[in-house]
């Protein structure tokens, strides 16, 4: 079967986080035997537009994978959307590479695109040239309980596909009381990688908490520390924290403030190697957003048998159990800093085996992969038979 994924990005040496689920999930379809492709359409970035000039189509091919890319072009201004504008000229770049993308590789069998925004210039597809199409939504905006109006005028494309697909329970309720679109739920996938090392073993008698996600506001790493510092570990327990983002600053004052220095380490954007790695010395995962639609993060730790500690955000409540680790409720510092003592002391509890195994049978590739090909079997039959 050849597929093209639509996407918001592809990892590169620039930007190693830059789509990098969908990438998981395309690698994971192609090792299945199928021909994937990718039409990936960066968030704009006027930086890397002056820089590299990406309003020219972009190609590579990674692991099998043809990549199509470009910066997203934006026109409109803060404040200021001019919707009818920004539509033709989104449909009129995405068309641009198809085109493309058909001269060299040919016509798909089935698009897949993921998340709203990249979805519904390219829905002229589905409509004008009747290809099956499946929309994966993972985007956080979507789980808000008040979506801008700007982004709900786009989800009429949600009723144009032949299968909507979102990560998770809460999503998928937020999209039937917003939208009044029924979905399916198929969670994210973890990377193989993420199985094939587990968790060193060390005798150094501290205990080393991680967490692991851009530093914007919705993360809540300010809750983290504040956490941290309310529980007055011993200088033995640290955090590590990886990520980056425009709360940085913010996050390395408040450290600074509780004097936790050199307990609490700013690691900066890791790639998923990296973050592998640093899984395999930690003890303990810790999320504290306050709204997730899933948390692929989670998953990343438990396939290392780490246990967890997460909000009850969104996501997470659907598929962290007890034997997994602890739920607290979100932007509650004092809930989340007596859950980081009661790991320390319960962390032996723990069987990492069997967290280990739970995230295999649920969240594996082969698992998740083998559901989403079910998936486009059903909609190409459909369409191939016209009903």
């Amino acid at each position: 079967m050849k597929i093209l994924f639509l996407t918001r990005g592809f990892p590169s040496e620039e930007n190693p986080m830059s789509g990098n689920y969908e990438a998981v999930q395309a690698r994971a379809i192609a090792a299945k035997g199928h021909e994937v492709s990718m039409i990936a359409i960066h968030w704009f970035n006027p930086l890397r537009f002056i820089k590299y000039r990406r309003i020219r189509v972009n190609h590579r091919v990674v692991d099998g994978i043809h990549i199509y890319e470009c910066d997203r072009l934006k026109l409109s201004i803060p404040h200021v959307y001019f919707l009818k504008i920004e539509h033709w000229t989104q449909k009129w770049q995405f068309k641009r590479i198809y085109d493309r993308y058909v001269r060299e590789i040919g016509t798909p069998d089935i698009v897949h695109a993921h998340i709203i925004m990249i979805a519904a210039p390219a829905i002229y597809l589905k409509q004008e040239l009747h290809l099956p199409f499946v929309i994966t939504e993972h985007w956080t905006v979507m789980n808000k309980k008040s979506i801008p109006k700007r982004i709900m005028e786009q989800t009429i494309a949600y009723r144009s596909v032949d299968r909507v697909i979102c990560v998770s329970d809460a999503l998928a309720a937020n999209l039937k009381e917003k939208c009044n679109i029924n979905s399916l739920v198929i969670n994210n996938m973890v990377s193989d990688q993420f199985f094939k090392s587990q968790k060193i073993e060390r005798h150094d008698h501290c205990f080393r908490f991680i967490a692991v996600g851009a530093m914007r506001k919705n993360k809540r790493f300010d809750i983290l520390v504040e956490a941290f510092a309310l529980a007055h570990f011993p200088e033995n327990i640290s955090l590590d924290i990886v990520g980056d983002g425009v709360e940085h600053s913010m996050i390395e004052s408040k450290i600074n403030q509780y004097q936790l220095s050199k307990q609490i380490r700013l690691l900066g954007v890791k790639t998923p190697t990296e973050v592998n790695d640093l899984l395999c010395l930690s003890d303990c995962f810790v999320l504290s957003s306050r709204l997730e639609t899933f948390a692929i993060v989670l998953i990343e730790a438990m396939a290392k048998g780490l246990p967890v500690i997460a909000t009850r955000s969104g996501g997470p409540e659907t598929f962290v159990r007890s034997e997994d680790g602890v739920l607290v409720a979100k932007e509650n510092v004092e809930e989340l800093s007596e859950a980081m003592k009661y790991m320390i002391e319960h962390y032996h509890n723990y069987d990492a085996e069997e967290i280990r195994r739970h995230c295999y049978d649920n969240f594996s590739q082969d698992v998740i992969s083998n559901k989403i090909i079910e998936i486009y079997k059903q909609v190409t039959t459909k369409n191939n038979y016209g009903n």
